[in-house]
């Protein structure tokens, strides 16, 4: 990957000097980049926005030849605002998998994605636009220089907008936090006693006081007074909170009562006040404040009180205010309940204690957005809160129930009203009958003891349930319960990554040789080749890198290093005197990678190896998958006299046209068909099956993991001829391979 960024500066005498005083407009620029796999289109890009500026500011270029590439810049660079993506790049639909991964794997919904594509038939215009989160679309040859400048500009000025109100939003929830750790020592009921206790001070009277608070909600109503709700009193005796005012005190506060609710403002006779006040910001309510003393109030009193009115009319806006932040930052706006912020405080307030008594449920959607592309929102949000619903009926009572993300809830339990497994996996399958429809859904659940997790923080926890709804997922579960081993394999998966990417660069790794053997006299065949990794004199199992590179990309750095092993072994046994072919895997990725290719071709062409000694096998499912890509390059790996192999015959869905036009040699029966031969009749009926395909349409066959004379004898009275297996030798390194090969040739001799 190139790490060239380009930054074009105005280098006219007229460019406006840069403002170093730090009273400049506030302006981030964002960066470019520019993802096209065509080195001369991409020049033009870069020329035509060589001198562009934004604001008076220059705007940095960044470049990638491929979608991976790009991903891999946009990992590297957290402010670029503006994308002009190619569709067609490594695969067909590269451009669109990455603006996927943008908005749906990284969650970046801010950056603009412009889609230019020289081949609109291969994108059209409508799908795209409707099935993916693109900005705008343009044809290459649609695109001028005057175009090109205006579109960036436009999406450079959106995305600045958008980044200040997402920075404004951030900076929001901010200061809901720090308002929260205030508001817990000034909550309205703290507030309200220290306002009795004030109030009382300043009128005076001691123990002699009535002071009652009440919560009245707006109505036109004239019996307003009576509909209120004690929330504080002081000096009275048969006031009961939360009920409604007391006949004896409606008598001697009614008619003020009634003025103040009139009037707005407070009201004051005798010995007798009701402060008024309003909250306006949420306009559900407001408070009286009503006071009686022994004495008559004095005009100083009154004036006290209304100064002192301000403050407190302040505090219960404040209130309010946080209370309206809070919800904004912690509740979900469409249901209304507790969201992912307000989940992941809750589990950091949570002490050990809390976490040894609670577990925590993970519920996610499934398929959730193709259910966007099928239903409106208004018909989606009915969706989502039906199945709310039913999470609270089965997990009742809960502690907590909070939408972490738009297909997904979190639900915290105490483990004495721990819920069954039966009941929790009814819930992964529902049928919601809405607007006479009935929608089918079905949801992956994950199951964490929360004393197991005590020790992490909680967007640990919460990262960890995510990769547990995809590992269950993989594996076919739509109900998962978490066990420590599961975190202790994650950390060892990271860790033999890391080590992984240190051995491609040390060079760790070897190849094992297993001979590929004429069953009808015992004579090698061929080898195929198996990648090994050494770590300090440590063999490392296959099944324990393999997968994980295969997950995270690296088998594409892995695969080029067997052919160029693979090379190697050839000379060394041919210098043994040893000229037999050796067959290495490769991958629709590999086979896709021109550098992949020419590393094989170039090779040949240079005399470093003879192409029937080198054969390449790919996989049955992924010919018949990417056939339309794959079949070409086949034919042209073919044409240079390189032996093809399909491995692992008859664990897909191969189609016979395609078998018949397929460009390759031998077909390799898959293990598990050959491990129970002798008395499995399907196992029996697929090899049979394989070699009339193989004789009518001319494959050698090869059957892999033969173990017993028995799988032997069945293969060879069905006419397979050629095997590899423990029955006949295991895989070995390249010295070991021609001591075996020389003791065979002198037993047999």
């Amino acid at each position: 990957m190139s790490d060239e960024h380009f930054v074009f500066l105005d280098e006219s005498d007229n460019a406006p000097p840069p403002d170093r005083s730090g009273n400049g407009p506030l302006f981030r620029s964002g960066k470019i980049l520019s993802v096209d796999d065509d080195p001369s289109y991409q020049q033009s890009i870069l020329y035509s926005l060589r001198d562009f500026m934004i604001n008076g500011q220059p705007v940095e270029l960044l470049t990638a030849s491929s979608a991976t590439e790009a991903a891999c810049v946009l990992t590297q660079h957290d402010d670029i605002a503006l994308i002009l993506l190619d569709v067609v790049m490594e695969k067909d639909d590269a451009g669109l998998r990455l603006v996927e991964t943008i908005r749906n794997i990284q969650g970046n919904a801010l950056i603009r994605i412009i889609l230019l594509t020289g081949q609109p038939g291969v994108a059209p215009r409508k799908e795209v636009m409707h099935k993916y989160d693109i900005n705008e679309y343009w044809n290459k040859s649609e695109i001028d220089y005057d175009t090109l400048r205006s579109v960036v500009a436009a999406n450079l000025r959106s995305w600045q907008s958008m980044y200040e109100l997402e920075q404004a939003r951030i900076g929001l929830q901010m200061v809901v936090d720090a308002s929260r750790h205030l508001a817990r020592k000034y909550d309205t009921e703290s507030f309200i006693q220290v306002v009795i206790k004030e109030i009382g001070h300043i009128i005076g009277g001691g123990d002699d006081l009535i002071l009652c608070v009440t919560q009245i909600k707006p109505t036109r109503s004239e019996q307003q007074c009576k509909d209120v709700r004690v929330v504080a009193a002081t000096g009275i005796d048969d006031v009961v909170l939360g009920n409604a005012l007391p006949k004896k005190l409606q008598d001697k506060f009614g008619t003020l009562c009634r003025q103040a609710i009139s009037e707005h403002s407070h009201q004051f006779e005798q010995n007798r006040s009701v402060l008024y006040f309003a909250v306006d910001c949420e306009d559900t309510h407001y408070y009286l404040v009503m006071a009686e003393a022994k004495r008559d109030l004095s005009d100083y009193h009154i004036h006290l009180l209304q100064v002192f009115s301000e403050n407190i009319s302040s505090g219960f806006m404040q209130i309010a205010l946080v209370n309206q932040l809070s919800r904004l930052a912690y509740q979900d706006s469409e249901l209304q309940i507790n969201n992912r912020n307000w989940l992941l405080r809750e589990l950091d307030a949570m002490n050990d204690l809390d976490m040894q008594e609670s577990e925590l449920l993970v519920l996610e959607i499934d398929h959730f957005d193709s259910h966007v592309l099928s239903f409106d929102e208004i018909f989606l949000l009915q969706t989502v809160a039906a199945i709310y619903e039913n999470i609270c009926q089965v997990c009742s009572p809960h502690i907590a129930v909070a939408r972490i993300s738009v297909d997904g809830f979190a639900v915290l339990l105490h483990k004495r009203h721990s819920q069954t497994d039966t009941a929790l996996m009814n819930l992964t399958n529902q049928a919601n009958e809405l607007q006479e429809c009935t929608i089918r859904h079905t949801l992956t659940i994950v199951r964490t003891d929360l004393a197991l997790m005590k020790n992490l923080p909680a967007l640990q926890i919460l990262h960890l349930t995510k990769s547990m709804l995809y590992y269950a997922r993989q594996q076919g579960k739509a109900y998962f319960t978490y066990h420590p081993k599961y975190r202790e394999q994650l950390l060892h998966d990271y860790q033999t990554l890391g080590d992984l990417r240190e051995a491609i660069d040390n060079h760790e790794f070897y190849l094992a040789l297993q001979p590929k053997i004429d069953m009808r006299d015992g004579h090698p065949i061929g080898f195929e080749a198996l990648l090994r990794w050494k770590k300090q004199g440590k063999i490392i199992p296959p099944g324990e890198f393999i997968p994980l590179a295969e997950q995270t990309g690296l088998i594409t750095k892995l695969d080029p290093i067997v052919v160029q092993l693979a090379i190697e072994a050839i000379h060394e046994l041919d210098q043994a005197g040893f000229r037999l072919p050796i067959s290495f895997n490769a991958t629709v990725k590999d086979l896709a990678n021109p550098k992949y290719i020419h590393l094989i071709l170039d090779a040949i062409k240079d005399g470093l190896v003879r192409s029937e000694l080198v054969d390449i096998e790919i996989t049955e499912t992924q010919a018949m998958e990417s056939y339309e890509q794959i079949n070409p390059i086949l034919e042209r790996l073919h044409k240079a006299g390189v032996h093809i192999s399909i491995d692992d015959f008859g664990t897909g869905y191969s189609s016979l046209s395609h078998i018949s036009q397929l460009a390759a040699d031998t077909i390799k029966i898959d293990i598990a068909f050959v491990a129970h031969l002798d008395t499995d009749t399907a196992s029996q009926q697929v090899v049979e099956l394989v070699m009339s395909l193989a004789s009518q349409f001319g494959f050698d066959v090869v059957a892999e993991g033969v173990e017993t004379d028995i799988q032997r004898d069945e293969l060879l009275k069905r006419g397979c001829y050629f095997a590899q297996g423990y029955l006949y030798a295991k895989p070995m390194p390249v010295d070991e391979l021609v001591l075996w090969l020389r003791q065979h040739y002198a037993e047999r001799r």
